[in-house]
């Protein structure tokens, strides 16, 4: 050991190290720190990061799946698939939260295409109506009175009195037929074809359930039928020769309508059936013979014979 004063002076003395550059830091590890400290560090950094990304992940990825419906959405929007574009924004949710203003371009996508549906089965409902007029207005050309009010009556009602109000097409092709049908009708009123007549009528009161017109047409049908039934029942007793109940029954007729085919006739024909006959004048032959012996003789008259 150097007990020297040289030595004792540095002992003794106070030691500060060199000042070190801001920054450097010593290459040898300091003593104080622990190996197994850094590992658990580390490990717990690694576990944040780990956490940070799952958590990443889970929001993230629904947040971007939601954005791209969303994306699509408003793709199919603009291209006027309203259905998908329905399905699209109903599908953008976050945690149960609607994505930006996809509730609202949900209801009006839905909106846009419950019309384009509507508006579908409104042509295809107005196609059809034209094509059951049309037909029954060629049946009516072929004089197929029946088949005209078959084919009218297979239209749904409220389905024609509502294309009647939307659609011009509609209107046009049921107002043609309309004219046609009230012509037949009076056609047949006036060749006394009764039947034909009401069923004409009906058809007209099946395209326009309001109209006076075919109102009237069918109540005359209906009264030429009956009035029609009561000549035929007139006739048959004129055959049987019972001239009073024909005439009563003609003049019945005549009552409810003046100019009824055939009633007039009848009636003439009962009232000259039912007329007083003339008395047979008495035939007297007389013939004179000159008398021969001086004696007259002549014919005896004869009663008339029994009426």
């Amino acid at each position: 050991m150097d007990n020297s004063p040289h030595n004792a002076s540095w002992q003794n003395s106070p030691f500060e190290p060199p000042d070190t550059p801001d920054g450097w830091r010593s290459a040898e590890p300091p003593a104080y720190k622990d190996p197994r400290r850094s590992a658990r560090l580390r490990w717990r950094a690694v576990q944040v990061a780990l956490a940070v990304f799952a958590l990443a992940c889970v929001i993230g990825i629904p947040l971007w799946n939601t954005a791209a419906h969303y994306a699509r959405g408003v793709h199919a929007l603009k291209s006027h698939l309203y259905s998908r574009a329905a399905d699209e924004f109903s599908a953008a949710q976050f945690l149960g939260f609607s994505y930006r203003d996809a509730r609202l371009l949900e209801d009006s996508a839905r909106r846009a295409a419950a019309d384009v549906v509507y508006e579908a089965i409104r042509k295809q409902t107005e196609a059809a109506l034209v094509a059951q007029l049309e037909k029954a207005g060629a049946r009516l050309e072929a004089g197929d009175a029946d088949g005209v009010l078959t084919t009218l009556q297979t239209i749904n009602g409220l389905d024609l009195q509502a294309a009647l109000r939307s659609s011009g097409t509609v209107r046009e092709f049921a107002d043609a037929l309309a004219k046609d049908l009230a012509a037949a009708s009076r056609r047949a009123l006036g060749n006394g074809a009764w039947g034909r007549a009401g069923r004409l009528a009906a058809a007209l009161l099946v395209l326009d359930p309001s109209s006076e017109l075919a109102a009237t047409l069918r109540a005359r049908a209906q009264t030429g039928q009956e009035l029609g039934a009561k000549l035929d029942r007139a006739k048959d007793a004129a055959r049987r020769g019972r001239w009073r109940a024909a005439l009563h029954t003609a003049l019945a007729i005549l009552a409810v309508q003046k100019d009824f085919p055939g009633a007039a006739a009848l009636a003439a024909q009962a009232r000259a059936a039912l007329a007083p006959k003339p008395k047979p004048t008495a035939v007297r032959s007389t013939s004179s013979t000159r008398p021969t012996g001086g004696s007259r003789t002549g014919t005896v008259p004869q009663p008339p014979p029994p009426p």
